[in-house]
């Protein structure tokens, strides 16, 4: 049986003093090899929306618990692929997420981010709802790195 493996690519900047996402970027690897933009609309494929919706779910439980942490938090990189069966059924998602921290943030909110912290956010991503609602047999995997 065939798979069918879907490519998607996340940025998102998050500027002081509030954090919040902005300059939200969500782009698919598309049949032609080419990455295009994403843009919500009725016109976009339902199951591509619910790819999506696993994606902006684990981008908003790793910018929220950063948040909760006072991580300086300044840039997300992501790269989500999810792997189906040839009729369309999950059988794998697997995320790495790679956070930029804020240069201009005192070495003190820096040293708040250790393997600790970033274990617990992981682990805590994987508790979205969409990913809670995916089968047990599928294999998850969502790892968050700290870049310079």
């Amino acid at each position: 049986m065939s798979e069918r493996r879907f490519c998607f690519r996340l940025r998102s900047r998050h500027t002081p003093p509030e954090r919040t996402t902005t300059d939200l970027v969500v782009e698919l690897f598309n049949a032609s090899g080419v990455w295009e933009a994403q843009q919500l609309s009725p016109t976009i494929p339902g199951f591509r929306l619910y790819l999506i919706s696993l994606l902006l779910c684990q981008h908003f439980h790793l910018v929220t618990n950063a948040l909760e942490r006072h991580i300086p938090l300044y840039q997300v990189e992501a790269d989500l692929v999810v792997t189906t069966s040839r009729d369309w059924i999950v059988t794998a998602v697997e995320g790495d997420f790679r956070i930029r921290l804020d240069a201009s943030a005192s070495p003190q909110e820096h040293q708040l981010v250790d393997a600790g912290v970033i274990a617990s956010i992981q682990e805590r991503m994987l508790l979205c709802p969409v990913s809670r609602n995916l089968p047990d047999g599928v294999h998850k995997r969502i790892d968050v790195t700290v870049v310079a």
